[in-house]
């Protein structure tokens, strides 16, 4: 019961960690017929790889 915290901070590393990198690859792969809807998805998919890479160095250095 000492390491919840530690397992619980892990478990946000790795989450917020798979979801920055997925958003990040679907900024550079994702493709849409449309010029303006691609370039608004492609900011949102930037937007939120970036704030998902930064959450997950803010809970390794947590850790």
């Amino acid at each position: 019961m000492e390491n919840v915290i530690a397992a619980l901070l892990f478990a946000l590393l790795v989450a917020s960690g798979t979801l920055g990198v997925s958003s990040l690859g679907m900024f550079v792969f994702h493709r849409h017929e449309n010029r303006d809807t691609q370039q608004r998805e492609r900011l949102e998919y930037a937007f939120f790889g970036l704030f998902g890479v930064v959450v997950m160095l803010m809970m390794w250095y947590a850790l």
